[in-house]
């Protein structure tokens, strides 16, 4: 079913609900945008596409396997400032850390509150974000491991 509200839902509901179709339209935009700019050649985007689709469309279908690959993308994302600096050497703004800190907390919140947990249709699991936030390290280090070898 279609992620959505009723009229009578708690504000935080519906504020759940727009962040999640919010999510999913910049997950769209994103998509199409470096389908446009990139020179790779369309057969090795094929995959990436099928995921991007699956999981946009899973988030707003209430999928829970894709719920949780958006939340693993947000912690990557989150730690991006710290991979840019890592790897170069150089810090960002100072604006652009605490906008990437403070989007990214916001979709996790949105993504993580009792809220989602009942349009997704499971039950609460802090420990859920500590594995989360440890497979998007572990994949920030291997992505370092590489790029520093090239």
């Amino acid at each position: 079913m279609l992620t959505k509200f009723h009229p009578q839902s708690s504000f935080k509901k519906k504020f759940t609900v727009i962040v999640i179709w919010l999510i999913a339209l910049g997950m769209l935009s994103f998509m199409i945008n470096f389908i446009q700019k990139t020179e790779i050649k369309f057969i090795w985007l094929i995959l990436p596409l099928l995921v991007g689709i699956f999981t946009i469309s899973g988030i707003l279908l209430r999928c829970k396997i894709a719920r949780w690959f958006t939340l693993l993308m947000m912690y990557i994302t989150l730690f991006i400032p710290l991979l840019s600096y890592i790897i170069t050497g150089q810090t960002l703004a100072i604006e652009k850390i605490m906008l990437y800190v403070l989007g990214a907390l916001l979709m996790v919140y949105v993504l993580g509150n009792e809220k989602a947990m009942d349009l997704f249709y499971i039950e609460s699991n802090p420990s859920e974000h500590l594995v989360l936030i440890l497979l998007a390290l572990t994949s920030n280090m291997v992505y370092i491991s590489i790029f520093r070898m090239v």
